[in-house]
């Protein structure tokens, strides 16, 4: 099996928690029957959706290279968006919130960033307000929204705060493609190997 390998940037959760969809769980009874539930509908998604991706060239990357930084909190979301950037020959590096998504790009620059328009703390579009005011120019990543919100004004939001473009969820392959290959490389930008590795069965064991 081949190995998928990402950065986990400044999560919480410990390692080997990243294969569940909480990091927590300290409640009532019911919750965790609750979780396994909404875990088992979850990974019958993740199964749907990654029998039936299209057939790209894992060249696509080669082809266009460019350090990507994904800002998602959910896990299955996460899964599949990491699914699609291995079928086109990319990796990316990982941050659960807006929060670190904007301590990354302190620590390094990136092409793009897929940012999550909804997450906890701080969210996609604060973040992106965010990069757009503290960073330089040349620093300046060419920021995607990923958003199940699609209507001309959404749009348009998204626009005005700075972010260059956006793919609807759920994800579809072929957008992916469209606004990867759109996104423009950074000058100077290293394609360095992420920080972090994780075994793809450690990291997809749950979708089984």
């Amino acid at each position: 099996m081949e190995n998928l390998e990402i950065a986990v940037v400044e999560t919480h959760c410990e390692p080997e928690e990243v294969q569940s969809a909480t990091c927590e769980d300290k409640s009532t009874d019911q919750e965790p029957l609750q979780m396994v539930d909404r875990q088992t509908e979850d990974h019958r998604l993740m199964r749907k959706t990654i029998e039936n991706l299209p057939q790209f060239d894992v060249q696509i990357g080669q082809q266009h290279p460019l350090r990507i930084l994904l800002a998602e909190d959910s896990l299955v979301n996460l899964k599949i968006t990491l699914w699609f950037l291995k079928k086109l020959g990319y990796r990316a590096d990982v941050a659960f919130n807006g929060i670190e998504a904007v301590d990354a790009l302190r620590r390094q620059s990136y092409d793009v960033v897929l940012m999550d328009a909804e997450m906890p703390e701080m969210d996609g579009r604060e973040a992106t307000m965010l990069i757009r005011k503290i960073f330089p120019l040349e620093m300046q990543p060419h920021i995607i929204a990923m958003t199940a919100n699609n209507s001309p004004s959404d749009r348009e939001r998204y626009q005005s705060i700075g972010m260059n473009d956006y793919v609807t969820k759920p994800l579809e392959l072929e957008e992916m493609v469209r606004v990867l290959l759109a996104a423009p490389q950074l000058p100077g930008t290293k394609q360095e190997q992420p920080a972090g590795q994780h075994d793809e069965q450690r990291i997809f064991s749950r979708v089984a």
